[in-house]
């Protein structure tokens, strides 16, 4: 079996090494570029569609077009890429850079213009190719932390130009360092169905991987025998030079009796496909302790089109009493490799099928293939079909009321299923003032336990919301307005000399849903930073005086229309 992976992994550093495309870009910063972040990686609820760039730890890197073309799109947005430019290349590929601090001069004042116009801070911006031509390595935008980013960096992607289908940035040739192999972490094993065993048990179990002369395989001792329809996932990332970063994997490939039964490989995708990465992983094992683990099988409701069809991507079948090898291999762009090898033992079968019972608040088992209902006292559940990844058996529970809720808390299922599509949850409604019908939401909690708000809407005595996560939820009130604390006042409220100013908005429970600042009754461009709690304004003397007096009259609304006004002069 070595002798044949070791053939295989000869070939590979041929097929898969990087700028294999035939198509060359400039970099997009002239430092040099190491990641923090690569193409494919697992995120919540989605695939990472680019590479992010490490900035130094600092914003301001002047950021520069990767090959001619035209700035085809610019885009403000609070959450998500924050500040972000796009441009079209005649190549067939578009790039795009993300949570940028600012744009250049003339990109940004029409940025602003359109802002002003549409009274605004977050635009959407597509523009013809006369509007902002640009030359291989002309100077665009400033890398910064805008948006969602959590620190520091560019966000750099490429799209096929024809289907918006971002690509494996490192295809491409960026003269990034790569000579470090992938590693394997963990294994898990776990029967699929009742009449399935693994250890003699209907239980998952999990390793730790060790090397061994080069090769990953579990410890010596390591119990791995099973029975029946088996499950397998690996702990697995890739590194590279000059940083101690772990990185999504390119290539995973899982060969049983030395015949490929599994494949997978992260060219491209589609966004419409990219919330099937919850799919794709362990997400059990991530809910319960937080790893990222790649199943080794296909879920019969993963339509994701990065795995080879002709290796089946089928879960194990063990139906002997005898060793079966197994092999896995995993592959970066840039050809370096490794390999977990292991005997898994067919037990003899069980002389009867273990059945596992089904858990005590088992209701109905649901196929995903098919619309699902459910129905009990003030409960009532809609799962169109293909909102499930694969059949369920459903659960219900009920517990005490808790944390402000009017309600007990209705047990939907586990968090441990993944949700693809939107299900509807109807609850009725408690007896509360009509006055008070729109302040009404369903709470859930977060992994940490912490209270969060899960939207819906009051209709006719029953509170609605469209929902893509399981979990307990109960109704609760919200008639609290945000907070709005001024942060750089100054005495007397002067800012003479000063470039902005700055609030803390923040709410306790449905979310902030709405800002607007006036000054001297007119319109004002307040930017906010949800990351932060941070709305800010900068001094612009192209609509507003110097020397002079100003009024400010600013609002901030929450998700169930509870409002804050904020009315004050300052001097300018």
């Amino acid at each position: 079996m070595r002798r044949t992976i070791f053939l295989i992994l000869l070939q590979l550093p041929t097929l898969y090494g990087i700028g294999q495309t035939g198509v060359s870009f400039d970099p997009p910063l002239k430092i040099p570029l190491y990641l923090s972040s690569n193409f494919g990686e697992i995120r919540m609820d989605h695939f990472h569609s680019g590479i992010d760039i490490k900035t130094q730890g600092v914003t301001g890197h002047q950021a520069y077009s990767v090959e001619e073309g035209y700035v085809s799109r610019v885009k403000v947005q609070t959450n998500g890429y924050g500040n972000s430019i796009y441009i079209t290349h005649p190549n067939g590929y578009t790039s795009q850079y993300g949570h940028l601090d600012r744009y250049r001069d003339d990109i940004a004042a029409f940025v602003k213009k359109m802002q002003y116009k549409q009274q605004s801070q977050t635009v959407d911006l597509y523009l013809d190719c006369e509007t902002f031509p640009v030359k291989r390595g002309e100077f665009i935008a400033f890398s910064g932390n805008s948006g969602g980013s959590t620190g520091p960096h560019l966000h750099f992607e490429l799209r096929n130009s024809a289907n918006e289908h971002p690509v494996n940035v490192l295809k491409f040739n960026f003269n990034i360092r790569d000579q470090v192999d992938p590693r394997f972490l963990s294994i898990y094993l776990y029967p699929l169905d009742g009449a399935s065993q693994v250890n003699g048990k209907t239980e998952r179990i999990s390793s730790r991987l060790v090397k061994d002369n080069g090769i990953y395989t579990v410890p010596y001792g390591t119990r791995m025998e099973g029975w029946g329809t088996l499950g397998m996932s690996v702990q697995v990332f890739d590194y590279m030079n000059g940083t101690s970063n772990r990185y999504g994997i390119y290539k995973l490939e899982m060969f049983v009796d030395n015949r490929l039964s599994y494949s997978y490989i992260m060219n491209e995708f589609s966004f419409s496909d990219t919330r099937y990465v919850n799919a794709h992983l362990d997400y059990g094992e991530l809910i319960r302790s937080g790893i990222k683990a790649h199943r080794l099988f296909r879920l019969p409701n993963d339509r994701l089109k990065t795995y080879d069809q002709a290796a089946g991507n089928r879960p194990l079948t063990v139906n002997e009493a005898r060793d079966y090898p197994i092999s896995i291999v995993v592959t970066d762009v840039a050809g370096n490799n490794a390999v977990l090898e292991f005997i898994l033992k067919g037990n003899n079968r069980p002389a009867e099928a273990t059945a596992t019972g089904h858990d005590p608040n088992f209701v109905t088992t649901m196929q995903y293939n098919l619309d699902n209902s459910f129905e009990d006292g003030p409960v009532s559940l809609k799962i169109p079909a293909n909102a499930l990844y694969q059949d369920l058996d459903f659960t219900y529970d009920i517990s005490p009321s808790a944390d402000g809720s009017l309600t007990p808390f209705y047990h939907i299922a586990s968090v441990e299923v993944p949700v693809h599509s939107s299900y509807t949850l109807s609850i009725k409604c408690p007896d509360v003032d009509p006055a008070l019908f729109s302040k009404l939401l369903f709470i859930s909690y977060d992994n940490d336990g912490k209270v969060i708000s899960s939207g819906g809407n009051y209709r006719n005595g029953t509170m609605v919301a469209s929902l893509r996560n399981f979990g307990a939820f109960g109704i609760a009130l919200d008639t609290i307005a945000p907070e709005i604390i001024p942060l750089n006042k100054p005495g007397g409220d002067d800012y003479s000399g000063r470039k902005e100013m700055r609030f803390i908005i923040r709410d306790d429970l449905s979310g902030i849903e709405k800002y607007e600042g006036y000054i001297d009754n007119k319109w004002a461009l307040f930017e906010y930073d949800p990351k932060n709690d941070l709305l800010l304004y900068k001094f612009d003397e192209t609509h507003i005086n110097r020397e002079s007096k100003h009024e400010l009259e600013l609002y901030v609304s929450d998700e169930r229309g509870n409002a804050s006004l904020l009315n004050t002069s300052f001097y300018w």
